[in-house]
């Protein structure tokens, strides 16, 4: 098998034009009674046909919808469960994007899948495989006000299982991979202990052997938690080799048969990285592991960059890979 390119999750949106600006022009109708939620839903629809189209013109193997029907990650996975309710707004790690932080008030409890019908109808419009995201139950609380159960680990378990129903379903809806957003994890090593009982729930859960899982980290290094990490319950990780290149010095510890996720496109600078450069490192990972093992993609998501930026490095991703000869 060849090594297989793939996205993290989020892809960036245009100005104000085009599919996009369909999007943010129908919900602003919405307030003034000028166009309705299915005029809103039929907006999205297109523009996650086109990111589709885009990734797939690129060659992608794995893909996602963009995420763009969410504003960002927590958010869609907060409103679905009683016990959350939705706060202000909160800058996204050290990005200049930002999220509305969840706050717990009550019991979590799941009120229905967030994000199965998104992952059914980007695979039922695409020709490539496509990847299901969540995120992980530890970025999930240190990320959120915890109002009710006072208590970390009892938060962070809650929310483990309320993401565990989520990963079921979509697993039942036929998603091969479900990729785990873990990048809090990255600064909270006490918490590991922790995070295997949690993803072990979200893991433990789901049914056959059919579903990939991997846990992903980005915008930093792992080496506070070292090669510890790659004991949490998952069938591979996903490594920040931008923001974390130090990271490489962990991949000799990887379990054979783990799949690695190699972050290896800058996704917060404009800069296109040469070719040549790429191939060169893809080379390097390829002789740490086995390329069957091996995804390649960008080191976070692509929201940051001008959407026209980002089709280029999609592109030198894939040319890089196929230069590498691997």
């Amino acid at each position: 098998m060849t090594i297989r390119t793939t996205v993290i999750g989020s892809y960036p949106k245009p100005p104000d034009e085009g599919d996009t600006f369909v999007v943010r022009k129908t919900i602003h109708g919405i307030d003034k009674g000028a166009t309705t939620v299915a005029d809103l839903h039929s907006a999205q629809d297109d523009l996650v046909r086109a990111i589709i189209s885009e990734e797939e013109s690129a060659g992608i193997d794995l893909i996602t919808d963009g995420h763009a029907r969410w504003d960002d990650l927590l958010t869609p996975f907060a409103a679905h469960m009683a016990g959350f309710e939705i706060g202000g707004l909160l800058r996204w790690f050290d990005n200049n994007v930002y999220y509305r932080r969840p706050i717990c008030t009550g019991d979590l409890e799941w009120r229905g899948p967030a994000s199965v019908d998104a992952f059914r109808f980007a695979s039922e419009n695409s020709t490539t495989t496509v990847k299901a995201v969540i995120p992980g139950p530890v970025t999930f609380a240190h990320l959120s006000v915890d109002e009710h159960y006072n208590d970390h680990s009892a938060f962070v378990l809650a929310i483990a299982g309320v993401l565990a129903q989520e990963a079921f379903e979509l697993e039942a809806a036929g998603t091969e991979f479900i990729q785990i957003d873990e990048p809090a994890l990255l600064g909270a090593p006490e918490d590991l202990e922790l995070a295997r009982e949690a993803i072990g729930m979200i893991t433990g859960g789901l049914k056959g052997t059919e579903t990939t899982t991997l846990l992903t980290t980005y915008f930093g290094d792992a080496k506070r938690l070292g090669p510890d990490l790659f004991t949490l319950p998952v069938d591979g990780f996903g490594l920040d080799l931008v923001s974390g290149p130090e990271n490489k010095t962990l991949i000799s510890s990887l379990p054979k048969g783990k799949l690695l996720q190699a972050g290896i496109v800058n996704a917060r600078n404009t800069m296109l990285e040469p070719v040549d450069e790429l191939a060169a490192q893809i080379a390097e990972l390829a002789s740490l592991v086995d390329p069957a093992d091996l995804l390649l993609s960008p080191a976070s998501g692509l929201e940051f960059l001008p959407r026209e930026k980002a089709r280029a490095k999609l592109g030198r991703l894939v040319d890089a890979t196929q230069k590498a000869g691997v």
